[in-house]
């Protein structure tokens, strides 16, 4: 098997994985979260959570730059020393597992919920564990290729998600400015994290052919067509239920769809989400790969595939302990609101800052 040095993806290649990256299982429960933040406010806040979001963008590829051929770990390694990027190595390597799992749980809850309520729980983890494997058992390639052949789904969702401007009303997205400043940092919050894959940049900038400006744009693009999506989707839920209505349904997106009907498709919110399926499978594989990459900069790494398989042990057994309990569900959903911040904003910003001082430090060097 091809190291992943030798493992380069095109810059087209580079996009579609970390859109697909990003549009995980949040984007149906989203309408819903960013209204009990902000009220009808909170396609705004979106707005300026995906501003936020690019920021974050340039300072990846900015640091990704002055580490050039380094991947993620070996960034950590370079800033923070051997022992504290190890460190720092092995709480990317939780956050990434305990981010698959959450990932896993949800899908299986919402197709155990809306198709298939008496198939075990575990069968539903079984078969997306098993798709993810099958996806990045080939390494970065044959994942960036898999991810660019099922690209073309987002444009069959987005199509279908016009139905629900059938009795959609804009005058529910009055008033505006009434949520408080709690409210718009709640909701700035919970865009920022609902577009926090940004950090899996650092493991696919290395391997994407291109010069820095190629990449730098293409990240910005991919980050913006994300955005965009979210704020459609935001947009048509708001206009279609309004306030009152939306403050108790979870899934607003899929009982938009439910009532609305066409000559092809008679329930097009089981279409939907069986198309949706797709992007649940490629968010999940591209943290089952951040993990799988992590594990193996942890002492005495092993094979790859033994890689592989040890990570996906540990998703599906802590998946099983806690999709089949309510309570131990909210444990690993608490757990990884609480590590969300400071792996996905605090450390790469401290990388940032700190690829400055590298710049001076070859600067320097030069000189002398």
């Amino acid at each position: 098997m091809a190291s992943n040095m030798n493992q380069k993806i095109t810059l087209s290649q580079f996009a579609y994985i970390y859109i697909q990256s990003q549009i995980g299982v949040d984007i149906l429960n989203l309408p819903t979260v960013l209204h009990k933040s902000a009220g009808a406010d909170g396609w705004i806040t979106l707005i300026i959570g995906g501003l936020i979001s690019i920021v974050f963008v340039l300072m990846i590829t900015h640091t990704s730059k002055c580490y050039p051929g380094e991947d993620l770990f070996g960034i950590l390694k370079s800033s923070l020393g051997k022992k504290l990027g190890s460190l720092a190595g092995f709480g990317y390597y939780v956050y990434f597992l305990v981010v698959a799992i959450y990932l896993l749980t949800s899908y299986g809850e919402l197709i155990n919920q809306w198709l298939l309520p008496e198939t075990p729980v575990l069968l539903l983890y079984l078969l997306l564990l098993l798709s993810a494997l099958y996806t990045i058992s080939g390494g970065l390639t044959v994942m960036a290729k898999v991810f660019t052949f099922f690209a073309l789904v987002l444009f069959f969702i987005s199509a279908l998600f016009l139905f629900g401007f059938i009795n959609s009303k804009l005058i529910y997205l009055q008033p505006m400015g009434q949520a408080t400043i709690s409210g718009y940092l709640d909701g700035i919050s919970v865009s920022v994290y609902s577009l926090s894959s940004f950090v899996l940049l650092f493991l696919f900038l290395p391997f994407t052919q291109g010069s820095y400006k190629q990449k730098r744009r293409v990240a910005i693009g991919a980050n913006i067509v994300v955005a965009m999506f979210y704020l459609y989707t935001v947009l048509i839920s708001f206009c279609h239920f309004g306030s009152e209505q939306l403050e108790h349904i979870s899934q607003p997106i899929l009982y938009m769809l439910r009532t609305a009907d066409s000559i092809l498709i008679t329930r097009i919110d089981i279409f939907v989400l069986c198309l949706w399926t797709v992007f649940a499978m490629t968010a999940f594989a591209s943290y089952l790969y951040a993990a799988e990459k992590a594990f193996a900069k942890l002492p005495k790494p092993q094979k790859k595939m033994i890689n592989v398989y040890t990570t996906s042990l540990i998703v599906l057994g802590v998946s099983v302990w806690g999709g089949l309990n309510e309570r131990n569900l909210r444990i690993i959903i608490d757990f990884q609101d609480k590590i969300t911040e400071y792996f996905t904003l605090v450390i790469p910003i401290l990388l940032f800052l700190l690829s400055f001082l590298r710049r001076k430090d070859k600067q320097g060097g030069a000189a002398s």
